[in-house]
């Protein structure tokens, strides 16, 4: 545990003294997405994605940006007939990073071309396979803050992603939402506040 506090300390410490070079450096705990892929043959399926600690550079003058986080869950769901999650569709991948580059001089808004690969990935069933890849390429367009606390934040609160994506040498179309973990569970117990003030004996009208 303190080994995590201090990691955190430091990134913090990173994120402040960034904004004084060419740099910017935000972080956050982790987003959760949604998404599609499609393909020509019958193997279309839904993932759900959680990522835990992101943290990206941006330069300032060219506005490409640089994401890294170390860990991903994975799952992935066939849709074909039935909802069934798919053979080795459980996972974690623990080299994960993307490249962007940011069209728009907005503070609060990103939108452009990104690339990003995902690899060295556990099956919860296999194990580790070292063959098992995917690279995603498309544009993403994103909503959030650079700087909300002490670094905190990400361009990328909320985007939304729309490419190319190769799957172990498999060619897919898709398209994904993400969000940050930490403003998803502000909306959804605010939400949950709001309906025990309007209903507070817990009956819906």
């Amino acid at each position: 545990m303190k080994k995590i506090v201090a990691g955190v300390f430091f990134v913090i410490m990173i994120s402040n003294a960034s904004a004084e070079n060419i740099f910017d450096t935000h972080w956050n705990f982790g987003n959760i997405g949604f998404g599609m892929n499609y393909a020509s043959k019958d193997d279309d399926n839904l993932e759900l994605t959680v990522s835990i600690f992101n943290l990206a550079f941006e330069h300032k003058d060219i506005n490409i940006g640089i994401e890294i986080n170390p860990i991903r869950y994975w799952q992935l769901e066939k849709f074909q007939n039935e909802f069934e999650t798919k053979e080795n569709g459980v996972k974690y991948s623990f080299l994960n990073t993307s490249i962007y580059w940011d069209l728009i001089e907005n503070h609060n808004i990103l939108f452009g071309p990104f690339a990003s690969i995902n690899y060295i990935y556990l099956n919860a069933t296999t194990g580790m396979d070292m063959k098992d890849y995917v690279f995603s390429g498309g544009l993403r367009f994103s909503l959030g803050s650079k700087d909300l606390f002490y670094g905190y934040g990400s361009p990328q609160m909320f985007n939304a992603e729309l490419g190319y994506r190769n799957i172990m040498g498999e060619n897919k179309f898709y398209c994904s939402i993400n969000m940050d973990v930490l403003i998803l569970l502000m909306v959804m117990g605010e939400t949950h506040h709001k309906d025990q003030k309007s209903f507070p004996d817990g009956r819906l009208p």
